[in-house]
């Protein structure tokens, strides 16, 4: 697990492209503190940062070259099905050097080229692959987008990283304008989705895609993954999918632990982990707050596993003192405040393990979430036109006003799907966005490709298929955007065998009626565990570690963030209405509302902006 970084150039410049690809390394050493490498030619340049996970000694640094020199490779991630390719390529007559995956992937991508080969690797990565004879580079990220990879453009060339500010701080792009339409993004879902960039000409890489990039040609970006919305076969079953996911992720030259929350999903990983490997470690946050403590349970699962678990009780002043900590951790304005407890749960797995697997994914795959399951309700108002679903909504307030089923979004979107995707927006964008800014904020790229297929409101497997497909798309994004860069600041790999490609294969052969029993989401999964436990530790009520942003923001934090916001500089404040932020705190102030959240997001982006912009001196 690493960094890379890398220009190409479609014309001479003056820009010193090696001092920046330095400053780019020395940036993102937490992401591959055990060494670092570069190389260039007259068009290209290359750079990577290494956290040695398979092969730690020198054979498995980057960037690397292949035997013949025309190639070289910079890779982020694991893969995990490389021994299958591997034993093809040895019958090739191919001599590796090293055990690591990346010269697996290296030989792979000249064997079979990316149409061929990326629909078939299991694993979560990033590459920059480039051809010396013909100036080619090719770019691509894992199915689901566990890896980071961002690029911008200009015509001098193109430049991309696993860090956005390398990105934006690059002559390439430093100079560009904010895009007014992604900052509407961003305050709506928390995050800059996958296809968008905050800084114009930039973004976030698609997850399951490539691009093909040569010199004084536009990048053409093509798919080679999309999680299906209509269900597949298998013959798999749950219990085998995982087991095979878990032990194909359990690889590893370095201690390997896992996150255990006390939740279903997390847990369950573990149950096929310490079957792996002994003396398994095993992570969770505690809190005094009993309301939101999950630490006995954990210990309580821990306890029928066998592992060796560690629980950090922390309190109010130990995620107060690392809010400036966590937006240097995230080179991209992310607003999920959820992140403080998670970088504090990776720095101490980190302490103990270099690699952790998570619980990610569950949820999305296996429809999760309350929301999921008040979906198929909601979705029937829309056989009706605009004007019926006034009428409706209307009668429902005046005659039952506390059995209602239809509410405002009703009546602001066209149809199930913009129903649902509003559901995943932050607290308070829905009320405060239209008022707060003038531009008109433009639906993700995912969204849009969901929505490009015809919606049927008569087959409630459709509707929940596509869902879940929004769920894995653009919800799930911001989860893996926040775990990767708060367990990477940490120089820990977090891998997550729910999105390993059999499992998602697996789930997309389920439809709703296998996992929502009796008003129980995931049902399946809990059954599982509940087997390799009991009944009363799995169907307890969720509980989940919050930060009690709401009223640090009337406390502690008020005057810091309140002055931090109103006191913006001149290029962020044109995008705003002074009086409508005024009057949000004075709402949320006096407690009449809760607009913690929309205003944790404009003030993660004002100190996004004075921390990551500008501060590469060329």
């Amino acid at each position: 697990m690493c960094g890379i970084v890398g220009i190409l150039e479609h014309r001479s410049t003056k820009i010193n492209q090696s001092k920046f690809l330095q400053w780019s390394l020395k940036t993102m050493q937490h992401r591959g503190p055990d060494s670092n490498g570069v190389w260039n030619n007259e068009i290209y340049h290359t750079g990577f940062v290494r956290l040695s996970i398979r092969d730690l000694s020198h054979n498995g640094d980057q960037p690397m070259h292949s035997q013949c020199d025309r190639y070289v490779i910079s890779f982020n991630g694991e893969i995990y099905n490389s021994e299958y390719f591997k034993n093809i390529l040895i019958k090739d007559g191919i001599n590796f050097k090293s055990t690591s995956d990346t010269e697996v992937l290296l030989y792979s991508l000249m064997k079979w080229g990316p149409i061929e080969l990326l629909p078939k690797l299991n694993g979560i990565f990033a590459f920059a692959f480039f051809d010396k004879q013909e100036n080619k580079l090719i770019i691509a990220r894992d199915r689901v987008g566990v890896k980071p990879l961002y690029i911008g453009w200009c015509n001098d060339g193109i430049i991309y990283s696993s860090q956005y500010d390398h990105v934006i701080n690059h002559p390439y792009c430093s100079e560009n304008d904010l895009d007014a339409n992604v900052i509407g993004l961003f305050l709506n879902l928390g995050y800059v989705p996958d296809h968008s960039g905050i800084v114009k000409n930039t973004m976030l890489f698609p997850h399951g895609h490539y691009a093909v990039i040569e010199k004084n040609k536009n990048i053409q970006i093509k798919e080679y993954y999309s999680y299906p919305f209509i269900n597949t076969s298998s013959s798999l079953q749950l219990d085998e999918v995982l087991d095979k996911s878990v032990d194909q992720q359990m690889v590893s030259d370095v201690p390997v632990g896992t996150f255990m929350s006390g939740g279903v999903d997390s847990t369950l990983i573990t149950s096929y982990a310490v079957k792996k490997k002994d003396h398994i470690q095993s992570f969770t946050i505690g809190t005094e707050d009993k309301k939101m403590d999950e630490s006995e349970a954990a210990q309580a699962f821990a306890n029928i596993f066998q592992t060796k678990h560690r629980c950090k009780f922390i309190q109010e002043k130990d995620v107060l003192n690392i809010i400036d900590e966590n937006f240097k951790a995230y080179s991209e304005p992310f607003a999920d405040y959820s992140s403080l407890p998670t970088l504090l749960l990776s720095k101490m797995a980190r302490e103990n393990v270099t690699v952790a697997l998570s619980g990610d994914g569950g949820d999305e795959l296996f429809w999760g979430y309350p929301r999921n399951q008040k979906i198929l309700t909601a979705s029937q108002a829309f056989q009706h036109n605009y004007i019926v679903r006034s009428m409706m909504l209307l009668n429902e307030k005046l005659i039952k006003p506390k059995q209602r089923s239809f509410n405002r979004r009703h009546v602001q979107t066209k149809n199930y799907l913009e129903y649902y995707y509003r559901s995943i927006y932050i607290n308070g964008s829905e009320l405060w966005l239209n008022k707060l800014m003038n531009s008109e904020v433009k639906d993700p790229y995912f969204f849009k490709q969901i929505s490009a297929n015809e919606n049927d409101l008569n087959d409630p497997i459709v509707i929940m298929n596509k869902t879940r497909k929004l769920e894995v798309d653009l919800h799930l994004q911001r989860i893996l955007l926040k775990v990767d860069r708060a367990s990477m600041f940490n120089s820990l790999e977090v891998r997550v065998p729910f999105l390993d490609n059999d499992m998602l294969d697996y789930s997309a052969s389920l439809n709703f009626e296998s996992c929502i029993v009796d008003e129980q989401g995931k049902y399946n999964l809990k059954k599982l565990l509940a087997s390799k436990t009991n009944d009363a530790l799995v169907f307890k009520p969720k509980k989940g570690f919050t930060v009690p942003l709401a009223e640090w923001m009337r406390n502690e934090l008020k005057q810091e963030i309140m002055q931090t916001v109103l006191r913006m500089p001149d290029h962020l404040s044109v995008y705003f209405n002074k009086s409508i932020l005024k009057q949000m705190f004075t709402l949320h102030f006096s407690g009449e509302q809760d607009n913690s959240w929309i205003l944790w997001s404009i003030y993660s982006l004002v100190k996004w902006d004075a921390i990551h912009r500008t501060h590469y001196k060329a």
